[in-house]
């Protein structure tokens, strides 16, 4: 048995670590893993280059430290290669889809050629686990050529948002995200969700009409995401993104640490607001924020334009994971402030640290803190401040608290996240 993960986005961006790219790079390692240990099934991880797919043969973060010198020369020429890549990227997707026709008959002469010698059968999985929401229309030729040799498609939908909340999403996303939905979701066999409610959120946007629901025998399952880290990598032998001084320097203080990109589902004004209260009472306390900044400039505003910024408030952008293992291990508490989430992976990545969280009820937040979490209306910035200033006024109570997620809370790792996965393909019966 083959299984397929399509991983284009994480392959052709690696020096990303956002929150999806994390899931590829884990489930895809752990899947590997798995196979080495079992004869009857291949994991081969592959994206799509616009014609055909390739064997993936890395999705590491990338890896330029090998001097302070050097590092300097190299910083201006890869962002603008990062810069120059993405506008490369956008601008061809944006040519080929004024170019249906052409493309149309090109690519089915294109099938022939380069797929001949890859013969896909009704035995193999092909799981798209990355954000291919930008993918040519050439993409789609290749499903249906999948389609055609009864092959199994398998989507892993990681939230709904940019359709449930499109006011959190710049409208060139939803534009997107809408489309693809629209277009393929018909094609996969099996839609495995993040969280039970993320599943939900999908059947009843079928039953609503808002996604197409055709495909009568399509099935719409879950599987839980994994927290711990891979043990192989050290924080003095990361990427360049951040200086690991300005990371060291936090770590003899008591800060309060914010995981994930800087957009406005994640509810940084009530975050700001929040801190602002506790500020003026606690002047031992700081506010970082790991995670790439969004599309969204207000937000970016928001931060750097309060008085506390650089001083109290600190931004850590593109972090790798080592350096987040580092920010987990020495923070004081987490904040999950979001309005909705299809997870929440940093709030389970906290409880494996033994740390506080204090979370929001959006989405499937409650369903992955279960009762190890404090969580507060995301609408209500006073509710946050609260619950901070409990945890921060009383020892005694925050103590009791990592002692119960020490002594109670059991982590789920990232090889049992994959082994569910595989149970919910329904081919576990001959794998594990």
């Amino acid at each position: 048995m083959r299984i397929f993960i399509d991983c284009t986005h994480t392959a052709n961006y690696t020096y990303k670590n956002t929150g999806i790219h994390r899931v590829v790079r884990q489930i895809t390692s752990e899947l590997l893993k798995i196979a080495v240990s079992n004869p009857n099934l291949e994991v081969i991880p592959v994206k799509f280059d616009g014609t055909c797919i390739t064997r993936v043969i890395s999705l590491d973060e990338q890896n330029t430290n090998d001097s302070t010198q050097e590092i300097k020369e190299i910083i201006p020429i890869k962002k603008i290669a990062k810069k120059l890549s993405l506008y490369t990227h956008k601008a061809t997707n944006k040519l080929k889809k004024l170019l249906p026709g052409y493309l149309t008959i090109n690519n089915q002469i294109k099938w022939k050629s380069e797929f001949a010698g890859i013969k896909f059968s009704s035995k193999d999985i092909y799981i798209i686990a990355d954000a291919n929401w930008d993918l040519p229309q050439s993409y789609n030729h290749f499903l249906q050529h999948l389609k055609k040799h009864e092959v199994t498609i398998v989507s892993i939908c990681y939230d709904l948002i940019p359709i449930k909340f499109p006011e959190f999403c710049s409208q060139e996303f939803v534009k997107c995200f809408r489309e693809f939905y629209y277009q393929y979701s018909d094609c996969f066999d099996k839609v495995i969700c993040i969280s039970r409610q993320s599943a939900e959120d999908y059947i009843k946007a079928k039953k609503e009409g808002v996604l197409p629901s055709n495909n009568r025998n399509q099935l719409v399952d879950s599987f839980r995401l994994g927290s711990d880290y891979s043990k192989d990598k050290q924080l003095d032998n990361q990427d360049d993104n951040v200086d690991n001084t300005k990371i060291i320097s936090r770590l003899n203080q008591r800060y309060i640490l914010v995981v994930g990109s800087l957009v406005p589902h994640k509810n940084i004004k009530t975050i700001i607001t929040a801190f602002d209260l506790l500020a003026k009472s606690n002047q031992n306390i700081n506010l970082v924020f790991a995670g790439n900044r969004g599309w969204h400039k207000d937000t970016d505003i928001l931060i750097e334009k309060n008085e506390l910024y650089q001083k109290r408030i600190h931004i850590f952008d593109s972090v790798t994971d080592s350096q987040l293992d580092i920010l987990y291990k020495n923070c004081y508490c987490l904040v999950q402030a979001s309005f909705y989430e299809g997870f929440g992976l940093p709030v389970v990545e906290a409880l494996q640290h033994s740390k506080p969280v204090i979370s929001s009820n959006g989405g499937s937040l409650p369903e992955v803190g279960g009762d190890f979490c404090l969580y507060f209306d995301p609408n209500e910035p006073i509710q946050l401040y609260q619950a901070l200033e409990k945890l921060v006024g009383s020892d005694v109570f925050y103590n009791q608290l990592v002692a119960c997620i020490r002594n109670e809370y059991s982590p789920f790792s990232w090889q049992e996240s994959a082994k569910q996965l595989i149970s919910v393909l329904s081919i576990g019966e001959n794998i594990l």
